[in-house]
């Protein structure tokens, strides 16, 4: 090149002009390049690393405990400890102890916050690893006082692990979904206040080892049916709710899970509309090939996720649909681990969802590889993107990161999230479902208010919407009610108008 520059004549000026001219265009195609690239990473990063230091976290859920606005977080321990981290204005400081939650003792390893007696306050259950659960009532937030014993919920000898609060039978109060990883899964019916195993006379008293579970209306029937991922050589199961009994129609499905060995198997679900097309698709995270099931909105199921990018046989734990870059579009956070001679590290996943296919993002060395077990998605800041809460039970030197997502200010604003509550405004709506449409009518996303997911854990949170290039959208609510379901419909929502809180819908 240098040589090429000291030639003299008009031949050897215009092969200067053409090489520059070519140097030029390599340049701005690596830099074009390069920032393509960078635009797919995701740019996050850690808070309070010093407050999320220990290892042992198993599941976390976010939760306004104390009904100021902000979005709680709690994570339950392999050593006991059941830390609640009071969110004040982004910050977090554990007010666990003073407010009366365990701080040792037993194994706790599920956790999911409900208000079971309409009172306004998000009540806790905690599930251990069969030495008994509990159920704290939530005292208006001045503390929590243990109720087990009294509403017979404890369940002694349970292997707890999905925990979910939803109304099965649309009698307008939550009932309680307990997952056993040794024994039948168990029902309890809320009846005026108190607790009535069901699930034997439902046919929900399944004795595979389940661990996830995934409560939605597949059939749009206007009842919650339930997906069991089971562990093991225990098949997948998914229990049609046909109102008095469920029943199992996995296999007249096809979402058994194919054939596997006993270390294999089910392990998590999360349910989202991944493809925007207004039916509920299914993700199972498991120990060997994950499935991504595709609602064809007929009731029936498609096995998608090698003709989507997302494969892989490893020990996938905990997972959780999310639009983290507000592209309008759900990607798919995985956390897992790899499991060498018995050395366990830390193997999460990011799937970016590009519309046709999803492509994997390389999260080696980033902040956001730093999970085994609990994954739960929420915008903990009010800023408009997704932020993330992760859990790592296994490495001794883990943590339990919580981790900030630094989506650009214009881009995080171009989102909207939306809060569904009762007709007495309590956020007890699990199941409900929540569409957005542009002025056209057009389809733009929908998502379910939170049944459980992300290993053991049922969060009470908005859901959320990334909308790029939208300033007003229509919200359309289902509910499931006793006379099937009913929607809900509202115009003109402004996004400007709810930034940093939500849109709330409260039943008719």
């Amino acid at each position: 090149m240098l040589a090429l520059a000291k030639d003299k004549g008009s031949d050897s000026m215009k092969l200067n002009t053409a090489v520059n001219q070519l140097l030029a265009s390599v340049t701005l195609t690596m830099l074009t390049a390069n920032a393509a690239a960078q635009s797919l990473s995701p740019a996050f990063s850690r808070i309070q690393p010093e407050t999320f230091s220990d290892n042992m976290g198993l599941s976390n859920a976010w939760g306004d405990y104390d009904n100021d606005g902000d979005l709680d977080l709690v994570v339950a321990f392999k050593t006991g400890d059941v830390r609640l981290y009071n969110n004040e204005l982004g910050g977090f400081t554990n007010v666990g102890p003073v407010l009366g939650l365990p701080t040792d003792g037993k194994e706790r390893r599920a956790i999911a916050w409900g208000d079971y007696d309409g009172d306004g306050y998000l009540d806790l259950y905690i599930g251990s690893n069969r030495q008994g659960n509990e159920l704290f009532h939530n005292d208006r937030s001045q503390g929590f006082t243990e109720v087990t014993a009294e509403l017979g919920v404890g369940i002694p000898q349970v292997s707890t692990r999905q925990i979910s609060w939803v109304d099965f039978d649309n009698s307008g109060s939550l009932d309680l979904f307990v997952a056993d990883r040794v024994g039948p899964n168990v029902l309890f019916r809320n009846v005026n206040g108190k607790f009535v195993e069901v699930g034997t006379e439902l046919g929900l008293a399944d004795p595979r080892a389940t661990v996830g579970a995934c409560w939605f209306d597949y059939n749009r029937d206007g009842r919650l049916d339930l997906f069991l991922a089971n562990q093991g050589t225990g098949k997948d199961a998914l229990y049609r709710n046909d109102g008095e009994t469920f029943t199992d129609v996995a296999a007249e499905l096809n979402m058994e899970g194919g054939a596997r060995e006993r270390d294999d198997g089910g392990v998590d679900c999360t349910v989202g509309d991944y493809n925007n097309d207004g039916h509920f698709d299914l993700f199972v995270a498991t120990y060997g090939i994950n499935k991504l099931y595709q609602n064809n909105g007929s009731g029936s199921f498609e096995e998608v996720s090698s003709a989507m990018g997302i494969e892989g046989n490893d020990h996938m734990v905990g997972a959780s649909w999310g639009d983290f870059d507000n592209d309008g579009r759900l990607d798919l956070f995985a956390a897992g681990y790899h499991d060498e001679d018995g050395l366990r590290s830390p193997h999460d996943r990011l799937f970016h969802n590009l519309g046709e296919t999803f492509e994997e993002l390389d999260l080696v060395r980033t902040a956001l590889n730093g999970g085994d077990h609990g994954v739960q998605w929420a915008d903990f800041d009010g800023d408009g993107d997704l932020d993330i809460s992760l859990t790592e039970g296994y490495n001794i030197a883990g943590r339990h990161p919580l981790v900030r997502n630094e989506l650009s200010r214009e881009t995080a604003r171009q989102s909207l999230q939306v809060s569904v509550t009762d007709q007495d405004g309590v956020l007890n709506r699990a199941g409900a479902e929540v569409r957005i449409y542009n002025k056209q009518g057009d389809l733009l996303g929908l998502r379910l208010i939170n049944t459980g997911d992300g290993y053991n854990s049922h969060s009470n949170k908005p859901v959320h919407f990334g909308l790029p290039g939208y300033d007003t959208v229509t919200v359309e609510v289902t509910f499931l009610a006793r006379a099937g379901r009913q929607t809900q419909r509202y115009e003109n929502i402004s996004l400007a108008e709810y930034r940093g809180s939500s849109f709330r819908v409260q039943q008719h």
